[in-house]
């Protein structure tokens, strides 16, 4: 449910974003399959990738941890927005994030999730895309 709340977040912000001259990629740990379907159920646009390695979390230091007390409460938030529980697919621990990059590939900011439903700070990510 919080894959599907963070996807609902940046596609409200996805002109903003586009404005702005940010690029969206999106990396799962599911299958091939899991990635395709979450697409078109959420309308992801830009970049969708997949990593059951879980590869490219680990280069960029995002945790594998799940914070029970966190995740209840976000989990209550998450509900109320309407956000449901789909079957779960790939390693539910690991946690993600969002990483800005310069053009050269220069990570300049990052919101590292501390637990599951962790959800970025909106207004910290338009500061750090003007930072860009």
């Amino acid at each position: 449910m919080f894959c599907r709340e963070r996807a609902a977040r940046f596609s409200a912000i996805r002109d903003e974003l586009v404005e702005a001259g940010v690029s969206l990629s999106f990396i799962g740990n599911g299958t091939p399959a899991m990635a395709q379907a979450f697409r078109e159920d959420f309308d992801v646009r830009g970049a969708l990738y997949t990593d059951p390695a879980r590869t490219s979390y680990q280069a960029l230091g995002l945790k594998r941890s799940f914070g029970l007390m966190k995740s209840l409460a976000r989990g209550r938030r998450a509900l109320a927005g309407g956000f449901r529980q789909g079957k779960p697919g790939g390693d539910v621990w690991q946690q993600g994030g969002v990483i800005l990059f310069d053009p050269s590939g220069v990570v300049r900011w990052k919101h590292v999730d501390d637990g599951a439903g962790h959800q970025t700070d909106l207004n910290a990510l338009r500061r750090g895309i003007a930072a860009l």
